[in-house]
């Protein structure tokens, strides 16, 4: 496997997992900053172990080894993680998804600006098809949220591509690390806001977020801009939206309307056509 699938299979695999996220979601009874405080605090422990064992190192040696990059990088994925959780409590969450589809094309544009590395045209043209696609899912529900959670989405999707742009600049950063520091950082900002007096539902629920399926994503997420350009990565941001509606449609048996099935071919077509393997000299464009 070259890095090129590597990173494509990191980007799909990660986004089909966090995909399953709304899942637990659904049993999560508690307050946006509480969720964010456990969900950091139980992603932190869970990372921190793994990097302990794989490093033979404790925390502050591999934050200190990994210098002010590793910082910069686990800021910026606690703060889209952050941000995504209050905003989808505190909108409607038909907007924050459709906020989220613009995620490719804002990697893309910050890859351009920050590090000058040039997406290729069909990476364009497949993140603004998968954004229509987006939309085509939740058109008939839009309208209605609350500016400052939509305002909060979209400072997920700026901070998801400026994480990516910094993954991408400084590849020897460890994903592992990177999220375990992310969630320390949403454990510290969110500790005020900090409860015990859950259900076991929630409890349960609150484990599987924060211990199992958000850091085991998240680390395949963040290592992906390692082996694939930033907007690359992007394009598979939407693909969480479409398996979000299916998980619910097998799960709960919310039959999707007919544009879902639409929009979620359309989302899954532009992927598939700007992945695909590139003939010789069809190569993205790479870094200015």
């Amino acid at each position: 496997m070259d890095d090129r699938q590597k990173g494509i299979a990191l980007s799909l695999g990660g986004f089909v997992l966090l995909s399953t996220e709304s899942l637990f979601a659904r049993a999560a009874d508690a307050a946006a900053f509480d969720v964010v405080f456990w969900v950091g605090l139980l992603s932190a422990a869970a990372t921190a172990t793994i990097s302990a064992v794989r490093h033979r190192a404790g925390p502050i040696a591999l934050v200190v080894r990994g210098g002010w990059p590793l910082v910069l990088a686990a800021a910026l994925q606690g703060a889209t993680v952050t941000c995504f959780i209050v905003a989808v409590r505190t909108t409607a969450i038909s907007n924050v998804v459709a906020i989220i589809a613009a995620a490719p094309l804002a990697a893309a544009t910050l890859a351009l600006v920050l590090i000058g590395e040039r997406s290729a045209p069909r990476v364009w043209i497949a993140a603004a098809l998968s954004g229509v696609g987006v939309l085509a899912v939740v058109g008939g529900s839009l309208g209605g949220g609350d500016v400052r959670g939509d305002l909060l989405a979209v400072g997920a999707i700026v901070a998801f591509g400026c994480t990516a742009v910094v993954l991408r600049r400084n590849p020897e950063l460890d994903g592992t690390v990177v999220v375990g520091l992310g969630g320390a950082v949403m454990a510290a900002v969110a500790a005020p806001a900090a409860t015990l007096s859950h259900s076991a539902g929630t409890w349960a629920a609150l484990v599987a977020i924060g211990a199992v399926v958000g850091p085991t994503a998240r680390v395949m997420i963040v290592s992906a801009p390692r082996y694939l350009p930033v907007g690359e990565v992007g394009l598979f941001a939407p693909f969480e939206t479409v398996l979000a509606s299916l998980w619910a449609y097998l799960a709960f048996d919310e039959v999707p309307t007919a544009a879902t099935w639409v929009g979620g071919a359309v989302v899954l077509s532009a992927i598939v056509w700007a992945t695909w393997p590139r003939r010789v000299g069809d190569s993205a464009p790479g870094r200015a």
